[in-house]
């Protein structure tokens, strides 16, 4: 306020004072006992107030206006200033910001306020002391609209990173809401990851729609059957989605491997393969099989992407908390990562010496991710922080990433190696008593993982 201040004071009845209409702060709360102290002392430090007709504006006090008020004051002493919109907008952020008494959705739409009335990105970051990245910040998480910040009552608590995610995707409501819910719960990041690959396999998919759209790629491009798996003509013959490289990568592939016919599915984002039908030789049991190759390929497509998502979260998860676990709780953690190695089922699995990182993969790129330390300098420093007092931490490093190697994505199935799948639930059990909290997906694979061992302990019981 001090680049706006007036030295005369003029005495204004409270009753021709009006809040401004556009102060940044909402919430103006409980004023009884700053009215009190005014209905004893008197307002001790005049308002800051701007012509509004006949009547006033207050710049700076909205607080002591309201206890004024309260308290039955009649005129009390305000700096009268001559000030335009952005001038007044300007003022009331700037008191409010040094005063701390913003939320982070309130500084960033009185932010963008400056900025539509005219003033610049530098202005702005100038007359409040911050940086350009900091009001850029800002203006981005104002821009998100009021019908998904009602879609929650704390929605104003939201951090500002989490804020900014979500105004990535304007224009997508569905997307945003479903951010917005998880804000501030250990599923933000989940589901911001599967949002980010949703938007990856689109945009891949909008692109080899494109290619194959081209007549003269020499595939032969149809419509999407019907019935894909009843149609008298094609026989589904599988299916090529994102994973299988870029655009043109999967061009070459497509041309590789010599189908009749391909479709765009849209629904999924894949592209389907199809071999023209036999109609003569065609027969039930050729189009049963094909329906469970494609119930396979969905649900091994499935498990993948879970797979996938769940170690990323996880290994994030080790990479942000492990510097701020106790040592003591790293030694256990080490000790139950260690005796969890002597159930390894696979001779060659993750109990492997570290000298075998210098001649296979066995955990060098899951260390990576949980300790920043690229894959190829692995073994050197896993060797040299072993021989400190740090160990505790490298230990439980090496060791979470050996069992994150050995995860695959066919583990989670209630089909799979039930020696693996108790090793999967004891890893989490040792994560969670480190304060890792496993998102809902997760939380169901684990069950459908202790269901398959319950039922093959019960098995196994029946037989002796």
């Amino acid at each position: 306020m001090s680049g706006y201040q007036s030295n005369e004071i003029k005495l204004i009845n409270t009753s021709l004072i009006d809040p401004h209409p556009d102060n940044p702060r909402k919430n103006i709360g409980d004023v009884s006992d700053l009215a009190a102290s005014i209905k004893a002392n008197g307002l001790l430090s005049p308002l800051s107030v701007v012509p509004n007709g006949k009547r006033y504006r207050v710049i700076a006090g909205h607080r002591r206006l309201q206890a004024c008020k309260q308290a039955g004051t009649g005129a009390v002493p305000c700096f009268v200033l001559d000030l335009d919109p952005l001038q007044q907008l300007e003022a009331m952020v700037t008191e409010n910001t040094q005063r701390e008494q913003l939320t982070v959705l309130e500084e960033a739409d009185a932010i963008q306020g400056m900025l539509d009335l005219g003033a610049t990105t530098a202005s702005v970051a100038h007359r409040l002391g911050r940086s350009s990245d900091y009001v850029r910040d800002r203006s981005k998480a104002a821009s998100i609209p009021a019908e998904i910040r009602r879609t929650r009552s704390d929605f104003d608590q939201i951090t500002i990173g989490q804020l900014i995610a979500i105004s990535r995707y304007g224009g997508q409501p569905d997307r945003q809401e479903r951010l917005a819910h998880a804000a501030g719960t250990s599923n933000f990041d989940y589901i911001l990851h599967n949002i980010e690959r949703e938007e990856h396999d689109h945009r891949w998919f909008e692109s080899i729609a494109a290619l194959l759209g081209d007549e003269t790629t020499g595939l032969n491009l149809i419509p999407d059957p019907e019935k894909p798996f009843n149609d008298p003509e094609w026989r589904y013959d599988g299916w090529v989605g994102a994973a299988s490289g870029t655009p043109e990568e999967t061009l070459e592939r497509l041309r590789e491997q010599r189908p009749d016919a391909v479709s765009v599915h849209e629904s999924s984002c894949q592209i389907y393969l199809w071999r023209r039908r036999d109609r003569a030789a065609a027969s039930a049991e050729e189009e049963r099989r094909a329906l469970e190759r494609a119930e396979r390929d969905a649900r091994i497509h499935a498990l993948e992407e879970y797979a996938a998502a769940s170690a990323t979260k996880r290994m994030a998860w080790l990479h942000a908390n492990l510097h701020a676990i106790k040592r003591a709780r790293l030694i256990e953690t080490t000790a139950r990562l260690g005796l969890l190695q002597l159930v390894d089922p696979d001779p060659d699995g993750f109990a492997k010496a570290l000298s075998t990182w210098d001649d296979v993969n066995c955990g060098r790129m899951e260390y990576e991710k949980i300790t920043g330390i690229t894959a190829e300098d692995a073994p050197h420093a896993a060797h040299a922080c072993l021989q400190t007092a740090d160990w505790p931490l490298e230990a439980v490093s090496v060791l979470a990433a050996r069992i994150e190697w050995f995860i695959e994505p066919s583990d989670w199935s209630d089909q799979g190696d039930i020696d693996i799948a108790r090793i999967i639930t004891a890893y989490y059990r040792i994560l969670v008593d480190l304060g890792y909290e496993p998102a809902d997906d997760e939380t169901s694979h684990l069950g459908t993982l202790r269901q398959a061992i319950e039922q093959a302990d019960q098995e196994t019981e029946e037989d002796e």
